[in-house]
C-alpha cells in the first residue's frame, strides 16, 4: 500500500498545485512552443532538503484546510456567503504557506518544478509521507 500511498501524493502533488502546468506540459507535447510553460528554471530549480520538507508541511495545512473548506462550501448555497467563505479558506491556506516558512513564490515555484521533474515530486512524496504517516497510524489504532 506504500507505493500506492506514493503514487498519489506524487498525483496530488502535481495536479492540485501545478495543474496550470500539467495542461501546460500536455500542450508542449503537441507543439514544440515552450512558452507556455512555467518558466525553463522551474525544471532545473535546486531544492533543497530544507525546503522541500516546508514545501511539505505547507501542502499538508493547505490540503486539510482543502477538505475542511470542500465540506463546509458543499452545504452553503448563498453566493455571497460561498465567496467569503472562499476567499477566509484562501487566506487561511496562504498564512499556513507562510508559517512552513515558504513565501507564496516559493510555494508556487517548487509547485511547478516539482510538476516538471519526478525526482523532486518524489522527495516531496516521501516528506509528505512522512508526515501524514504517523496520522494514519493513530487514526487505525483508535
Amino acid at each position: 500500500m506504500k507505493p500506492a500511498m506514493q503514487s498519489l501524493c506524487g498525483a496530488l502533488v502535481a495536479a492540485t498545485l501545478a495543474s496550470g502546468a500539467v495542461h501546460a506540459e500536455k500542450a508542449t507535447t503537441q507543439s514544440p512552443d515552450t512558452s507556455a510553460l512555467p518558466s525553463a528554471s522551474a525544471s532545473a530549480m535546486k531544492v533543497s532538503e530544507g525546503q522541500v520538507a516546508e514545501f511539505a508541511d505547507a501542502y499538508v495545512a493547505v490540503q486539510s484546510l482543502s477538505r475542511q473548506y470542500g465540506s463546509q462550501l458543499q452545504q452553503i448555497t448563498d453566493p455571497e456567503k460561498k465567496q467569503s467563505i472562499q476567499q477566509q479558506a484562501q487566506s487561511q491556506m496562504q498564512t499556513a504557506i507562510k508559517d512552513s516558512g515558504l513565501s507564496l513564490s516559493e510555494y508556487k515555484n517548487i509547485a511547478n518544478a516539482a510538476n516538471q521533474s519526478e525526482a523532486l515530486r518524489q522527495r516531496i512524496t516521501v516528506a509528505v509521507n512522512n508526515i501524514i504517516q504517523p496520522e494514519k497510524t493513530e487514526e487505525s489504532g483508535s
